[in-house]
């Protein structure tokens, strides 16, 4: 298969000068005046959704802007689809400073930063809305100051990944008791591991990018992904049946390693925020539209079969194990699950 080409968002100082509504666009926070050809930062911004996920084009149109409004100052590159390698190659680049921007959801981020993790805590959230009040709140912010405590900087607002379903090749999943047996296909992370342990299923840990090979050998039977990424990765051509569990959310969050952040001036961190805040919005409105239509398009074009089970027998058989306990006690962060209960009401 060829390898997609990064995202090169690139914009002649001539067609900048040229388009006077661009200056009108950013007069609230300042227009930079970069002179020679060459750009003064140099940045790469990695994720590991397809060019086509819904929150890759705002991202790209936000790169755009930010280069015409700091006139050239800095450039960045958009590598989506995993071209610098999965989520945990990717975060390890991150803190190091090899990359400077990296979009990494939520599940994947509690292996350094715990705290993202209670956005993962399954059966908790009842709507996007309720997710993202959480994600760009003052969970959010506790999320971020424990990122400062590694030199990780997050942005203010979260891009909507959409709710996790269970997607698989043997039967509906209707009762906690139909995911005997099943091996699905869960990203690194302790909550999902665990949660599908406990509903007696047989979680089995790859990256996203290699989800498809085995999916096509048999090494699972099924996956927990959102809908766009069924889609997108075409995972319909694998799995016949989706159960629309809405079992966990997923929040690609935008984080910029902490001394390549401090290199920026203020001008252009503002700048930054504000475009990358504003793509964030577009991508999470786009996400939630996608959620209805995909469904539809995927019983009528793909043939797949699509049921809502209730989601309290899997709640009450997480509670039951203890694993709203566990998680508790384990994450160890009273603060953090206070603010993630005012969200959702008490789990324990």
């Amino acid at each position: 298969m060829r390898r997609a080409k990064p995202l090169r968002m690139t914009l002649s100082r001539a067609r900048f000068l040229a388009g006077g509504a661009a200056a009108g666009t950013f007069a609230s926070i300042g227009i930079l005046r970069w002179p020679g050809e060459a750009a003064q930062f140099n940045y790469k911004l990695g994720n590991d959704q397809t060019p086509t996920h819904p929150m890759n084009p705002p991202t790209a149109d936000a790169i755009k802007r930010i280069q015409a409004a700091s006139n050239g100052q800095i450039e960045i590159t958009l590598y989506p689809n995993s071209m610098l390698g999965g989520d945990t190659p990717m975060l390890s680049q991150l803190r190091s400073g090899a990359l400077e921007l990296m979009q990494i959801g939520n599940n994947i981020l509690g292996a350094v930063i715990p705290a993202s993790s209670l956005l993962s805590i399954p059966f908790a959230f009842h709507s996007a809305e309720q997710f993202l009040g959480a994600a760009d709140g003052a969970l959010g912010d506790h999320i971020g100051a424990a990122g400062a405590a590694i030199s990780l900087r997050k942005f203010t607002h979260s891009f909507y990944g959409g709710f996790f379903e269970i997607q698989n090749r043997v039967r509906p999943i209707d009762r906690p008791a139909d995911l005997a047996g099943l091996k699905i296909r869960v990203p690194a992370g302790p909550i999902d591991v665990g949660t599908f342990s406990a509903l007696g299923a047989a979680p089995t840990v790859i990256t996203l990018s290699e989800v498809y090979t085995s999916l096509q050998a048999h090494l699972v039977d099924g996956i927990e992904v959102p809908l766009p990424t069924v889609r997108n990765f075409k995972f319909y051509e694998q799995v016949k049946y989706c159960s629309m569990t809405n079992h966990s959310g997923l929040a690609y969050m935008l984080f910029a390693n902490g001394d390549a952040w401090q290199r920026l001036p203020k001008n252009l961190q503002e700048l930054l925020d504000h475009e990358f805040g504003l793509a964030a919005q577009a991508g999470s409105k786009a996400m939630q539209a996608q959620e209805v239509s995909i469904a539809s398009e995927l019983t009528t074009a793909d043939g797949m079969i699509f049921n809502r089970p209730a989601p309290e027998p899997f709640a009450q058989m997480i509670r039951s194990a203890g694993l709203y306990r566990k998680w508790h006690d384990d994450l160890n962060d009273p603060k953090g699950w206070d603010e993630l209960e005012k969200i959702t009401g008490k789990l324990l």
